[in-house]
């Protein structure tokens, strides 16, 4: 499959790629150590206007084409990962649902903010409990006055105890079953972010626990259609992270071509092995298939087709794919490869969690036999 990118794809690509060699890069390692959010470089990523990319034009964003947004997340990612999923949190599940399924309001308040990086995005759905509305801590919506009351908690919210506004999905219907939930716009301020959660990799990507008591929401589309918005920005996520997948895999396809090339062992270079020549070759076949199906299904989403098949289809391959390359990685640099003071096992880390922020690794083996079974 071949992709022929317009000028402005071109055009765009190249600038997220310059910019993330420039800024993320040079403080990656040291925010991977320290886990701390990076404010700086994510305020010089809204003024190289990369987290308007999904926000309409008539509010001040680029307007994005969704093939777009996967170009520069991949770069973002290959050299910074954590920093490239703060930008899919605020650009995908935050910044384009609201323009989706705001009101007139909600968009004229919250989506220049949200380009001009004034205003970061958050996304939850995961709770507590063993699923969504069904632990003792599950989020419950009630009408009060001309908005809603949340009680409950949130677990693993993306960007969370960091942004300043939330998408949620929360119960408003217990009786409705899978039916009967709705999705809300919660501001920072109403909710408490009670732990950050210490994952293994991407960890300058906050991830937190949210309590929210009394907090003050508005409705997202209509009531009783928060499985129907779920499920679509989550299908678009999983895309985006498909990208992220490409530009980690990639940055080790280079660390690992670079290492074949410079490590020399018994008076030559390592990569005359045929071993390792294998190994090489997995992790560059990874990297192309993996762009090929995130691409792929960006143009789907693109074009108004049932994405959510492609969806399914490129995150389950991509993050095996992915994982695999990363096994690769190590086993090419060896000792260096798992050492912390290189660099490799910090992108194995991080690649490993990219399809673990948001759902169950087994969704997309559920929406691929559900279509199949139909």
């Amino acid at each position: 499959m071949n992709f022929e990118l317009t000028k402005e794809q071109q055009m765009i690509k190249k600038s997220a790629s310059d910019f993330a060699v420039s800024v993320l890069e040079p403080i990656a390692y040291e925010d991977d150590r320290s886990g701390e959010f990076p404010a700086a470089a994510i305020k010089k990523m809204a003024e190289h206007d990369f987290l308007g990319m999904t926000v309409p034009e008539e509010f001040g964003g680029l307007g994005s084409d969704f093939v777009s947004v996967a170009l520069v997340t991949e770069a973002l990612a290959k050299e910074n990962a954590a920093a490239a999923a703060i930008a899919v949190t605020h650009v995908v599940l935050a910044a384009q649902t609201i323009a989706k399924y705001g009101s007139d309001d909600q968009k004229k308040k919250w989506l220049p903010l949200m380009k001009s990086g004034e205003a970061l995005g958050g996304y939850g759905f995961a709770e507590p409990g063993a699923g969504l509305g069904s632990g003792a801590e599950k989020l419950t919506a009630v009408k009060s006055g001309d908005g809603y009351e949340l009680n409950g908690k949130k677990t693993y919210v993306a960007n969370g105890g960091a942004a300043q506004i939330y998408v949620v999905i929360a119960q408003t219907d217990e009786e409705a079953g899978p039916k009967g939930f709705s999705a809300f716009l919660v501001e920072g301020t109403a909710v408490k972010a009670t732990k950050s959660i210490d994952k293994l990799g991407l960890r300058a990507f906050p991830t937190a626990e949210l309590e929210f008591a009394g907090a003050k929401a508005e409705l997202l589309g209509t009531e009783n259609q928060g499985a129907q918005i779920a499920a679509e920005i989550q299908a678009r996520a999983d895309i985006a992270y498909a990208a992220m997948a490409a530009g980690i895999s990639e940055k080790m396809l280079d660390a690992s071509t670079n290492h074949c090339k410079t490590r020399v062992q018994f008076g030559a270079p390592v990569g005359r092995l045929q071993a390792v020549q294998w190994l090489l070759a997995e992790i560059a076949s990874s990297v192309h298939m993996i762009k090929m199906a995130a691409y792929g299904s960006a143009a789907c989403v693109d074009q108004g087709g049932d994405y959510f098949l492609e969806a399914a289809y490129t995150k389950m391959y991509a993050m095996k794919a992915g994982v695999d390359a990363g096994m690769n990685a190590v086993q090419i640099h060896g000792g260096v490869g798992y050492s912390r003071e290189g660099k490799i096992e910090r992108y194995f880390r991080d690649i490993r969690g990219t399809f673990l922020v948001e759902n169950a690794n087994e969704f997309p083996q559920k929406v691929i036999a559900g279509a199949l079974l139909k």
